[in-house]
């Protein structure tokens, strides 16, 4: 073999190998349209009621951001194993919790943003993302349909 046909095929073996990492990279955040659509209440027991969502809020609802938070998705889903809405589940009740223990900041809008699949190859690389929850004050909050 030749040495230029050598330096060829190690270049195209690179860029074989390079191409599932450089995908993996391209990561964004879960808004599919699906989860967009879902908004959830849930009571927080003073009467009040915190809607948590999967979609941050658009202008008309008039949302002041308060606090943001991030949590390991990898460990949100294995505490999650047990439970019906598995991570997402997790996620929610966190923010209740939250919520619950300051009052005083007026939030009735959560949304949580959960990372998308991605892998390398056959490696899942999702477990080393961070899922974020947002904390809102919103003159009108979406809604549950």
């Amino acid at each position: 073999m030749s040495y230029t046909f050598k330096i060829t095929q190690a270049r195209l073996f690179a860029a074989v190998l390079l191409m599932p990492l450089l995908s993996a990279c391209s990561y964004t955040m879960n808004q599919n349209p699906f989860m967009e659509s879902v908004v959830q209440s849930a009571p927080l027991g003073n009467g009040n009621v915190l809607n948590v969502g999967y979609k941050l809020p658009d202008d008309a609802a008039q949302c002041q951001l308060v606090n943001e938070t991030s949590r390991n998705w990898a460990m949100a889903g294995a505490e999650g194993q047990l439970k019906m809405g598995g991570g997402r589940q997790v996620l929610q009740d966190e923010a209740v919790d939250s919520v619950k223990q300051r009052p005083q900041d007026g939030i009735n809008y959560v949304a949580l943003t959960i990372p998308n699949g991605a892998g390398l190859g056959i490696v899942n690389v999702t477990a080393m993302r961070d899922a974020k929850t947002s904390y809102f004050h919103c003159t009108n909050p979406p809604q549950p349909h």
